[in-house]
């Protein structure tokens, strides 16, 4: 694959499962060093994605530690960070990412075409954690369609664009159904400036302040 046609957050993903393969003294980078690479960031789609199917991300990343645990270890004089491999498992999920990207019709591999890419090829003890979990593929997509909506993946760092207005906006309607709005008992003055201010025939896109 080329690492071009990842998104920055793809690539700081890979970074992290080779580092969580050196912690581990593996020789090797596996499927499930990148899924708990994808998993672990708190910020991440992956996270977030997870929190929308009600899947208990901690205890995801607790299973995942323990699969990493069952991998042979290499130690002593002969093991070095820049002697550790990509596992042929691992090569088909990027192989399988990119091919989930175009069929999306995607021009970067993020994320979520990782996570889809381990979910479609999951086997043994990984194939075993989803049905734990209860991820399958249909849930997780129905949660990105929430998330992402109808948006492609054009640019290295799509992620930022998801969900701006929940992430950074405050749902006012919502905030009075639940009685969380100051009264406006008092502020008249107030009012009737941001009426004059809705009233306007050319308004230059106004931001209310408040």
């Amino acid at each position: 694959m080329d690492a071009q046609k990842l998104t920055q957050k793809s690539q700081e993903a890979l970074q992290l499962a080779q580092t969580k393969a050196v912690q581990h003294g593996h020789q090797q980078v596996d499927t499930p060093h990148l899924l708990l690479a994808l998993v672990e960031p708190q910020d991440g789609l992956v996270h977030r994605l997870l929190q929308r199917m009600e899947v208990p991300a901690d205890s995801l990343q607790q299973a995942l530690r323990q699969e990493l645990q069952k991998l042979p270890k290499v130690s002593g004089p002969g093991f070095t960070a820049d002697q550790i491999y990509l596992t042929q498992d691992l090569a088909q999920v990027l192989a399988s990412a990119e091919q989930q990207a175009q069929k999306m019709r995607d021009e970067y591999v993020s994320v979520e075409h990782l996570f889809l890419a381990i979910l479609q090829g999951a086997k043994g003890g990984l194939r075993e954690l989803f049905r734990k979990f209860a991820i399958d593929e249909s849930r997780f997509l129905n949660a990105l369609k929430e998330v992402r909506g109808n948006q492609r993946v054009q640019s290295n760092h799509p992620e930022a664009t998801y969900e701006a207005l929940d992430r950074y906006g405050r749902d006012l309607v919502q905030m009075a159904k639940q009685g969380k709005l100051d009264p406006v008992i008092g502020r008249d003055d107030e009012i009737r400036r941001v009426v004059r201010i809705l009233s306007r025939k050319t308004k230059n896109n106004p931001v209310l302040i408040g």
